[in-house]
């Protein structure tokens, strides 16, 4: 059976004692219905009204009233007990090698450096620019030790060089979390070039407002409200951003894209690609948190108190950017894969 992120019904299953109950109902039948066909030529037995009226039936009627029987218990009984029909992002897949790659579009300040952790300590196979499956839990290991407010390391086991990962190559690899731009995906998965294996992108979406605040703040800015003109307005929103081009609409073109809620992805998210990656046997806990970005106040962010200014900034933002432009579109239908499901 399958069960859905964050639910505990299952979306389906099927009746593993259908066919035992099957088999004996139609035997428990055959024996019933032949006994009645015999007994006319038994005289000495009193037999029941019902069974004196059955009697008075044509041997026709009652083998056709046998077989019938038979194939409406069997055909019943055999059917799956179906709760609800499964979604269709619902992969159905085993632990062992993904009959498809994963791969995880890491944009800027969507969570990725600790999901990309978490989901290397907890699973095999999972390769991305922020750690790896192989030696995931020695790191996790050596972050605890550490106090205060832990950074992720340059250029080390929680940030892999791009040229390194690409010297490793991907071939031991079911989900992979990459910091590049769409032609990274394009050039090396896409159309399942990669050893005739497709390839299934998931995308982080966050709030549009929030995610821009939180861009601002990684490079110590301030956004103004009061803008003299369009120009500085566009200026102001365009020094923010990290690695837009990091999604495109092109990579519609050559993969199957789902998107997930950027507040679900260490809940619903986690849930369902369990259902896909293998288990490792050994799971450093708990998770260190690294950071990557310094302390935000938001009380300082003039933007929350305008709300003319909200409105113009998302209508920016998904006119020109395709991430946003994407989000908008994919959240809240059956490509969110943190679609709550029940």
């Amino acid at each position: 059976q399958i069960i859905a992120p964050d639910c505990s019904t299952p979306l389906f299953r099927y009746s593993r004692v259908s066919p035992f109950i099957a088999g004996q109902a139609g035997t428990t039948t055959t024996i019933l219905l032949s006994r009645l066909r015999f007994s006319k030529r038994n005289r000495r037995h009193r037999l029941p009204t019902v069974v004196v009226e059955y009697r008075k039936m044509h041997s026709s009627h009652v083998f056709f009233a046998l077989i019938s029987g038979l194939f409406f218990i069997f055909g019943y009984l055999m059917l799956p007990q179906t709760i609800s029909d499964p979604p269709d992002h619902v992969a159905l897949v085993t632990h062992g090698n993904s009959p498809i790659l994963y791969g995880h579009v890491h944009m800027a300040k969507t969570g990725g450096t600790s999901l990309n952790g978490i989901l290397a300590n907890r699973y095999e196979r999972v390769c991305g620019h922020k750690g790896y499956s192989y030696d995931a839990y020695r790191e996790n290991e050596r972050y605890k030790q550490m106090t205060g407010q832990v950074w992720v390391e340059h250029q080390s086991r929680s940030r892999v060089a791009h040229q390194v990962m690409a010297e490793i190559g991907y071939e031991d690899c079911d989900y992979i979390s990459q910091e590049a731009s769409s032609n990274f995906w394009i050039s090396r998965f896409g159309d399942a070039k990669f050893h005739n294996v497709s390839m299934e992108l998931h995308i982080p979406c966050r709030d549009s407002i929030d995610h821009l605040m939180s861009q601002c703040n990684h490079f110590g800015k301030t956004m103004s409200c009061n803008w003299a003109s369009d120009e500085e307005f566009h200026r102001s929103i365009d020094g923010c951003l990290v690695a837009p081009q990091r999604f495109k609409f092109k990579l519609l073109d050559h993969f199957s894209v789902k998107c997930y809620d950027f507040k679900k992805q260490f809940t619903n998210y986690t849930r369902y690609m369990s259902q896909i990656l293998q288990p490792k046997r050994f799971e450093s806990t708990p998770f260190a948190r690294r950071e990557t970005n310094a302390p935000r106040d938001k009380a300082n962010e003039c933007i929350w108190k305008n709300q003319t200014v909200i409105l113009k900034v998302e209508k920016y933002l998904r006119s020109k950017y395709d991430y946003y432009g994407f989000c908008n579109k994919c959240m809240g239908t059956k490509r969110e894969l943190t679609l709550d499901l029940c």
